[in-house]
């Protein structure tokens, strides 16, 4: 929560404080309300909740003193800009309380109010991270620069800074919009896969590889219409999808996603297992998509006949809590049955669960789940996120024995933030067999 002792402020900086104290304190008590309502961890939505606005109260703080020093922002124009910051705080707490519920605010939900939360939420992020990569960066500099004869005097510095605080203050703010179009920028990206113990006769197999959907909200059916034009265009020979497909905000939300799905078209299918998000009436859920061509795989494998060659697809369950997960996917992957020789196409929402999964239970494991990272920077291939530097799987290839892992960037996205710099993907994985990358 957001530091209260800095009595040297203005009036409206100070009621800003006590504003966001006093929204946490609110937010806080509406979880724990929510939680007795779903039977939701208590401690959990607490802290949640703590560790959202702690950074975001940080933030604003750092950003009223910015503009007050650097702007000269008088009384008047101070309690403006916080009663109107104020104002979007109120429309991003009611978009975050009513993501999940059946209440219907279709003002706070439409296509333009619907990104106030977004973009202020992550504005604020930049904000913060902006904030925390500062001070190590100023101790860098003030090193490389000690002992230099020109150092400027404190009164230009002090104008320099002023006017980098002008031209800057507005960038988080820049950034987070440009991510509005990002989110939406579809786009099909094909790789080749070569696989240790892939047959020939399955060489050049196309698989297009969705998930993360997150139907709701802007992500609607014209939307969802482009992303099966794209995968049809992909000319994909079976389409495998890895879960969260649901975002869950107005009743009614999840019909598009159908409507869409019934439209992609491949020789072999489509397969899917589920995502965590997918799990509030998971009967429901499967039997609607059976009924527009998708088929579930539930800790179970479909086998199926490809170019007069077997070929295993497999699914597992949503492992929810840390603790015993790892033993919970192996005892779902022993219920697959032993390994006999054949391919095997291993579909898991989860991508830490490749570092345990058992070796060799499958030629190749697809997972959403990261959204590419979220947040980051994108060349061609390769990206350097926040959750790659964690040392999550964020996106792309990964190896491990005679085991690979893909991680695909996903369609869609889920709360706040929105995607900043990582671009959305229908992963079109051509898979090859040992030595046939180089040569076809």
């Amino acid at each position: 929560m957001p530091a209260l002792d800095d009595n040297r402020d203005p009036s409206w900086i100070r009621a800003t404080r006590l504003w966001l104290v006093g929204l946490t304190i609110g937010l806080v008590g509406v979880g724990m309300y929510v939680s007795r309502l779903f039977s939701r961890p208590l401690t959990a939505i607490v802290v949640f909740i703590v560790l959202l606005m702690g950074p975001f109260g940080h933030a604003r703080l750092w950003l009223m003193r910015h503009l007050a020093t650097s702007l000269s922002i008088g009384a008047i124009g101070g309690w403006a800009l916080a009663i109107l910051a104020a104002v979007f705080d109120a429309v991003m707490a009611a978009q975050l309380l009513t993501a999940r519920t059946d209440y219907t605010l279709p003002f706070i939900s439409g296509d333009v109010v619907g990104w106030v939360g977004p973009v202020w939420f992550s504005s604020h992020a930049i904000i913060f991270l902006a904030i925390v990569f500062a001070g190590p960066i100023a101790r860098v500099r003030r090193w490389a620069r000690s002992g230099s004869p020109a150092q400027p005097t404190s009164l230009e510095r002090r104008d320099f800074l002023r006017g980098i605080g002008r031209a800057g203050v507005g960038l988080p703010f820049v950034v987070s919009l440009s991510g509005v179009e990002t989110s939406y920028d579809f786009r099909v990206e094909e790789r080749e896969v070569e696989l240790p113990h892939w047959p020939p006769a399955l060489d050049g197999l196309r698989v297009a590889h969705l998930s993360d959907i997150h139907v709701g909200g802007a992500m609607d059916l014209e939307k969802l219409t482009r992303v099966a034009e794209l995968t049809n265009g992909a000319e994909p020979d079976i389409v495998l999808h890895t879960g969260d497909f649901l975002t869950h905000r107005l009743p009614g939300f999840d019909e598009p996603l159908y409507d869409a799905l019934a439209q992609i078209r491949a020789p072999h299918g489509q397969w899917a297992c589920l995502g965590n998000h997918d799990y509030d009436n998971p009967t429901r859920f499967v039997g609607r998509l059976a009924g527009c061509g998708v088929e579930t795989l539930r800790n179970r494998a479909a086998r199926l006949e490809i170019r007069g060659e077997s070929v295993e697809i497999a699914g597992l369950e949503f492992a929810f809590y840390r603790p015993g997960a790892a033993e919970r996917y192996a005892a779902a992957v022993a219920g697959l049955g032993p390994r006999t020789g054949t391919p095997r196409i291993l579909l898991c929402h989860d991508p830490t669960a490749f570092a345990t999964l058992p070796a060799g239970c499958a030629d190749l494991v697809l997972s959403g789940h990261t959204h590419g990272g979220h947040v980051g920077v994108q060349v061609g291939d390769s990206a350097l996120t926040v959750v790659g530097m964690l040392g999550f799987p964020d996106q792309g290839v990964f190896e491990r024995e005679n085991m690979k892992l893909y991680v695909t960037r996903c369609v869609g996205f889920y709360g706040y933030p929105i995607r900043l710099g990582i671009p959305p993907e229908i992963a079109l994985l051509v898979l090859r067999s040992p030595g046939r990358a180089e040569t076809t």
